[in-house]
């Protein structure tokens, strides 16, 4: 899950400076969490976090898309890589990058909100490059380590769900 403590907290609040993911378990098995450690620390503005192949779990912030895992089994991530990075004025948390799917053919989906209408540049794991600005909310995809990104729809508000179906529709909220 998702420990928010960076979107819009108030003047006054004392909590830790970032946010965190954290892994809820129960593990006497009465249906209640119990167990509560922290997986990756830091981020800041976290929108969405979704789990993927190869025991990586993707997290959106409002400014980047990373992927991190576990690979000495200590339940905390150890490797951290870049998916797509944003570049823009733009810092309003709902209106970033957010809403991470995948579909059945190995390729990543995630949004950018409408940004406030500021200019932007999105750039994938390979460097490739997407500007804009203006146009509304884009919905975007590439492979799971960030290369060959591409735009595959636009004009939305703030795309934070996506799905895809079993035949390649892609769905928004």
């Amino acid at each position: 899950v998702i420990e928010s403590h960076t979107h819009f907290p108030p003047d006054d609040y004392t909590g830790p400076q970032f946010d965190r993911i954290r892994i809820v378990e129960d593990t006497d098995g009465d249906g209640r969490a119990d167990r509560f450690r922290s997986f990756l620390d830091g981020s800041h503005k976290t929108m969405s976090i979704r789990r993927g192949p190869d025991n990586w779990i993707y997290v959106a912030t409002r400014m980047k898309v990373t992927r991190a895992r576990d690979t000495d089994g200590d339940g905390k991530a150890d490797q951290q890589e870049g998916i797509a990075s944003l570049q823009t004025d733009g810092d309003y948390p709902h209106n970033g990058l957010g809403g991470l799917c995948f579909d059945g053919k190995g390729s990543l989906y995630f949004g950018l909100g409408e940004n406030l209408g500021k200019t932007y540049t999105l750039v994938g794991s390979d460097d490739t490059r997407m500007s804009g600005g203006g146009e509304g909310g884009n919905i975007y995809r590439c492979r799971i380590d960030g290369s060959h990104l591409e735009q595959v729809a636009t004009g939305f508000w703030n795309p934070f769900g996506i799905c895809t179906d079993s035949v390649g529709r892609v769905f928004t909220v």
